[in-house]
This record gives structure tokens, sequence and C-alpha cells, in this order.
């Protein structure tokens, strides 16, 4: 099976905590999903050094027949599966028909993640809600790893009107499993 990652999951040194086995940029493929777009409103609580249980807003998919999300896909086994859903602990695993990748043909359909539980989605109209600014240097650090025009719609598609206001600092999530898996990894001993 496939996982498409269109947040964190494009940086190969984020995507690398989710798997025992060593990964590269050869294996995050650039791919197109049509029926999606990326949208600012899966809330998370996460503690900041200066503030705890802050609401803070990171990337969801939302459907949208006239859109299409730009991301990676990487294969997956049914472990590395179970290791993700603990990363993306309020995240819903949604499957997505293969034949809904428009630049390239894959075997299988993919797996991917997507808040759909209306309490862990923000509205614009929420203003106890930001979005880290280290997150957003996850996803631009990675940009290097791709070429032009991956980066030109990703930007496009992410990067640009944020629906919340940017909050500086270093941040780790609330619930200590999670903030293990994406922080330290699955490999790193404490």
């Amino acid at each position: 099976m496939y996982l498409f990652g269109y947040g964190s999951l494009i940086n190969l040194n984020s995507a690398q905590k989710s798997f025992k086995r060593k990964i590269s940029y050869k294996d995050l493929i650039p791919v197109k999903i049509k029926g999606l777009k990326k949208v600012w409103n899966a809330i998370e609580v996460v503690d900041f050094d200066d503030e705890k249980q802050v609401n803070t807003v990171f990337l969801n998919l939302q459907k949208d027949e006239n859109s299409y999300a730009n991301g990676v896909v990487v294969k997956i086994t049914e472990d590395e599966l179970e290791l993700l859903k603990l990363r993306e602990k309020n995240y819903s695993n949604i499957i997505i028909d293969k034949k809904n990748v428009i630049n390239m043909t894959l075997d299988e359909d993919i797996i991917t993640f997507m808040t759909t539980n209306e309490e862990k989605i923000a509205k614009k109209t929420n203003t106890n809600c930001v979005i880290a600014s280290k997150y957003i240097d996850i996803l631009t650090n990675s940009f290097e790893n791709y070429d032009d025009e991956f980066v030109k719609e990703y930007k496009q598609q992410t990067l640009s009107n944020f629906p919340f206001e940017l909050k500086e600092g270093t941040y780790k999530f609330s619930d200590p499993i999670q903030n293990k898996l994406a922080k330290e990894g699955v490999n790193e001993q404490k």
C-alpha cells in the first residue's frame, strides 16, 4: 500500500522518524491527487516553550472535486501504518483510489490521514488558534529535494494566505506517544 503525505511527511527527516527502515527522497514520490485540497484546519493541542495547551493548526485535507493536492507517496507495510496511526492520532485513515493520482500510475490504492472530527477542525472564526512557525520550517526545509514545479504548486496550495497567526518557538505535542514519534522517532532511545 502507499501513504500520501502532504505535510511534515514531505520532509525526509520528519518522515524517517516513522520508519524503522532507512528511507530516502527516492522513496518519497511526488504526486498530485485530484478531488482533494490542502487546508489549514487540523487542531492539535501542543505545548510551546512559553505557553502550554495551545490550539495549534496543522495541515489537513478536504474533499474538493475542483482541486488537487500535491504531496508525496511512499510504499508502506501494515506495521508501518500502525506506527503512523500513533503519530497521526487525531487524523482518520482515508483511502484514496489510485485512479485519482493525476501524474502517475500506481498499482495499489493510497492511504492518507485527514482530520474528520468536527471538534478538531478549526474554523476561520476561531480566535484562539495559531500555526507553528517551526512546522512551516519542516515543510520548507524539504523544498531543495523537489523540482521547481512541485515547490511552486506546494507554495501556492499551502503557504499563502495563512488563516491563523504564526507562532514562533519550539513546541511539543501534549500526548507523549505522539510527541515521541513526531519528534524523536521510532528508532530513538530515551
